[in-house]
């Protein structure tokens, strides 16, 4: 694993998504609704004809946000596929070791960097939260 992340706001949080799970970071956009998904799907979005789950991180993660989810950064692990919706992106860099253990399932840890604590994001551990396994939320990774 890298020491690059990609840091964003979600849920008034900062957290840090590894970037070897991130395939891009994008506007928002149009997302369509699902009808009868849980409450973390925001719905579907095309992009650049893909379609792609996308995931309200704060949601997600048991957080309530009342700010609008401005982009999205999409990951991928194991195959899977979907666009985590943010607040926002605040930048993209190295962050030093975790230094705080959490009792988060869906955190690797936290750190302090520049002044605010950095929950790190365990992608495997999220996606099997939101889509235990049988059930499938994101779209396979075309080769």
């Amino acid at each position: 694993m890298t020491a690059v992340h990609v840091r964003v706001l979600a849920g008034g949080e900062h957290y840090a998504i590894p970037v070897d799970g991130v395939l891009e970071i994008a506007d928002r956009g149009d997302v369509s609704e699902i009808p009868g998904a849980p409450p973390e799907i925001l719905g579907v979005r095309n992009l650049r004809g893909q379609v792609i789950p996308v995931i309200d991180l704060a949601k997600g993660l048991g957080l309530q946000s009342s700010s609008e989810r401005e982009r999205i950064v999409v990951v991928e692990d194991s195959g899977r596929l979907a666009g985590f919706a943010v607040d926002g992106v605040v930048d993209v860099g190295s962050l030093g070791e975790v230094t705080e253990e959490l009792d988060s399932q869906y955190l690797r840890g936290a750190l302090l960097s520049d002044g605010a604590l950095v929950g790190v994001i365990d992608i495997a551990a999220l996606f099997a939260r939101i889509a235990p396994s049988g059930d499938s939320f994101a779209v396979p990774v075309e080769a």
